[in-house]
């Protein structure tokens, strides 16, 4: 690759993760006010020259008091946060498997992650953005080695499991597969 498309590649990933750091942080306000399913009071954007970005409300497009932030500012607040929600959903799958329902909160205001079971936290689980990023970091390291390891044998089924995994713990976006009929 050039420079130039290893410069673009990196806008390209720095505009991502700050992505999931505005969206954290909106669902963190709403948290905040007391809200768990969003009423899309909040909105965010982009400036034109992807330098910074803002949250707004959606209302009135007031910037919410201490917003106004770069780019990679609002990444790095993306980064853990991605890596945070990955390791909470795979234990959230991991122990419904076995037990009764639970819930995750991620709040990157506060920098809390947990679990809970009917309100109550689940002290045998971590209560931080970062511990519960390096348990994602982990998850993810290891799907992808899978991955790696079921195209080396050319295993279709174990490569539609692990991606299946990928798309549902929030590794990897989901790829709609081409219709058969559409190929040559």
């Amino acid at each position: 690759m050039n420079k130039t498309t290893n410069t673009a590649r990196a806008l390209q990933k720095t505009k991502g993760k700050a992505i999931k750091g505005l969206k954290a942080y909106i669902k963190a306000l709403e948290l905040a006010e007391g809200t768990r399913v969003s009423q899309q009071k909040y909105r965010y954007e982009i400036s034109t020259d992807g330098a910074s970005a803002r949250i707004f409300t959606a209302g009135d497009n007031q910037t919410v008091e201490g917003t106004e932030r770069s780019l990679t500012e609002w990444s790095s607040i993306g980064a853990p946060a991605r890596h945070a929600l990955i390791g909470l959903r795979y234990t959230k799958e991991q122990i419904e498997r076995t037990e009764a329902r639970v819930l995750y909160t991620l709040n990157v205001i506060t920098q809390e992650a947990h679990i809970s079971r009917d309100g109550e936290v689940l002290t045998a689980y971590p209560t931080t953005i970062d511990a519960w990023a390096e348990i994602g970091k982990e998850v993810e390291r290891r799907e992808f080695e899978s991955h790696r390891a079921a195209k080396e044998y050319n295993n279709l089924d174990a490569i539609d499991f692990v991606l299946s995994n990928m798309v549902r713990w929030g590794i990897i976006r989901s790829k709609t597969k081409p219709d058969s009929s559409e190929e040559i």
